[in-house]
């Protein structure tokens, strides 16, 4: 019991000398973003906050939030899951030009909230160009998901 009480103790030593300068996040944050929670369920922060502390004490998700924080929510490896795994209900919503898995990937990304709607029209724009070419139906999940993709980021920093 002492030993364990006295690893956290030093966890939290550690993470309050270095965690501050390093980047401004929630201590929540940090153990349902970052480090193997985030890897192993990106989607649900309670069993990401749950893997990190039964796992390692949430040692590995503090070490990734101050050795490479863009590892954590809103980095392009979470974009890119996110358009993987929910590419077809993106599809609709980009169709639509709203629904929550719309929002969500808008969130994730990290557009600027006051350019939201810009960003979305200009996406569905792009996308409309994409889905209307003929190799499309041809290509697999994988390809359509890269592709928009691609367009996320060659637009993110002219909107945002």
């Amino acid at each position: 019991m002492n030993k364990m009480l006295f690893v956290i103790c030093v966890v939290l030593f550690v993470f309050g000398i270095f965690a501050q300068p390093c980047m401004a996040r929630d201590f929540a944050d940090i153990y349902t973003d970052c480090g193997l929670g985030a890897m192993i369920a990106p989607k649900n922060s309670a069993v990401a906050a749950v893997t990190n502390v039964t796992w390692d004490l949430g040692t590995t998700a503090i070490s990734s939030n101050i050795s490479s924080p863009d590892s954590c929510t809103g980095g392009k490896d979470r974009v890119a899951a996110f358009i993987y795994q929910s590419y077809d209900s993106l599809e609709k919503d980009l169709a639509s030009g709203y629904g929550t898995y719309l929002d969500a990937f808008v969130e994730l990304v990290g557009s600027d909230p006051q350019y939201k709607q810009e960003f979305i029209a200009t996406l569905r724009k792009d996308f409309a160009e994409n889905v209307a070419a003929s190799m499309y139906t041809n290509r697999t999940r994988y390809q359509k998901a890269e592709a928009l993709f691609d367009l996320v980021y060659k637009r993110v920093g002219s909107v945002s």
